[in-house]
């Protein structure tokens, strides 16, 4: 060897050589996402061992935990939850997590750097364990993507073909429309009116996320019969602005007022406004009667007249309009078929229902079927799988498998 002044020994290794080669959350979630892990051998810091059922759904940046609905095998049994992903284990304090409620369901804290600690402390009193995740070499990051593990669906389309992964989602979309049908059916049979029962199910329909719960309420409030029985005598032309100040009042009345919503235009007050102009609309038949008629139709047209009815200009879209159809009415409808072609005829409508807004919550099945033509039934469908297969650690088992 040259014993110039640029030359090291044999043996002798630089500084610059062991110095840690720069990684980063984008690395680790590769790492997570693709299981490039020694899965038979993962032990978290507190020394118990780790095995990895489901490494959950990524949030595709979304707030919140990076991967959501895990489950992981643990020496007390299996815990499902959501996993983060940081660089260092400080960086959750650091980021502000531990004051963040959406992170209080943390099943596992998978890291680069421990730090020393084997616990990372969560808001509301609890605590998720640590594992500490081999840092990737430069190498190593290149080869990942050849290794990677994903979900059996990715390759539905090439193994099933395009036809029979749409004939799954919509028999599943139908098992998901005939689990809805129960609650409209057992509360027919409670002797509940059914105007009482569209009513209670438009308000929660034109609700987001966490708000429902209030407008559910609302709706037990103000009743559709007391409501309609104010509104009758007055003017079409008066109905609308009566409504709203009625339903306004009893929100503002609720000991749990709904929080603001995040998007402009999302607030409660557009969707109590949405609401009463649908309550001025079937003040003089009721919800029921009005749009249970245009079932009368063949099932195409009837499920345009439908979203035609349900919508209201800068106040409901199409996309929500297809969503009180499908959850508010066409589940009662099916409730209260007198046989078993009348109950067809519903499920044929309800197969007639254009796509609303994509669901972020199986943007991974959109990815993955992406050449399926989508309806809402279909991505019911999706939702089915989500709700039995991905958050239950079916991952493999599910009819897309």
């Amino acid at each position: 060897m040259n014993g110039g002044r640029g030359a090291v020994a044999a043996g002798v290794t630089r500084v610059a050589d062991v110095r840690r080669e720069y990684v980063s959350e984008a690395d680790l979630s590769v790492v997570w996402e693709g299981q490039l892990l020694a899965r038979k051998s993962l032990r978290t810091e507190d020394g118990q061992p780790l095995r990895v059922i489901y490494r959950g759904l990524p949030a595709g940046g979304a707030a919140g935990p990076d991967f959501r609905d895990a489950v992981v095998a643990t020496p007390q049994g299996p815990r499902r939850g959501d996993v983060e992903l940081h660089v260092r284990a400080s960086d959750f304090r650091r980021h502000g997590h531990h004051e963040n409620p959406a992170y209080a369901g943390i099943v596992l804290h998978a890291v680069f750097d421990a730090e020393g600690e084997a616990y990372t402390d969560l808001p509301g009193g609890g605590s998720a364990p640590l594992l500490v995740v081999p840092r990737p070499s430069r190498r190593s990051r290149g080869r990942a993507a050849a290794r990677a593990w994903a979900e059996p669906c990715a390759t539905a389309i090439e193994r099933l073909g395009e036809e029979a992964s749409a004939a799954a989602l919509d028999r599943l979309g139908e098992m998901r429309f005939r689990q809805k049908m129960n609650g409209p059916r057992e509360r027919l049979a409670a002797g509940e009116a059914r105007d009482e029962l569209v009513w209670e199910g438009l308000l929660e329909g034109l609700a987001y996320g966490a708000d429902r719960e209030a407008f559910r309420r609302l709706a037990a409030v103000v009743s559709w019969a007391s409501l309609a029985a104010s509104l009758r005598p007055l003017a079409p032309g008066e109905r609308e602005e009566a409504a709203k100040e009625s339903l306004e009042r009893a929100l503002a009345g609720l000991a749990v007022a709904p929080p603001r919503a995040v998007r402009p235009g999302n607030g409660p007050e557009r969707r109590i406004a949405g609401a009463a102009a649908l309550c001025a609309r079937f003040a003089a038949n009721g919800p029921a009667g009005a749009l249970l008629a245009l079932l009368a139709q063949s099932a195409r047209p009837a499920a345009s007249s439908l979203v035609q009815a349900l919508s209201v200009p800068r106040l409901i879209g199409r996309g929500r309009a297809v969503e009180l159809a499908a959850n508010a009415v066409l589940p009662l409808a099916a409730a209260l078929a007198a046989s078993a072609e009348e109950e067809a005829h519903v499920g044929a409508v309800y197969g007639e229902l254009p796509l609303p807004a994509r669901y972020g919550a199986v943007r991974h099945l959109h990815r993955a079927l992406a050449p399926v033509r989508l309806s809402a039934r279909r991505q019911q469908g999706m939702l089915y799988l989500l709700k039995q297969y991905c958050t239950q650690g079916g991952c493999g088992r599910c009819p897309l498998s």
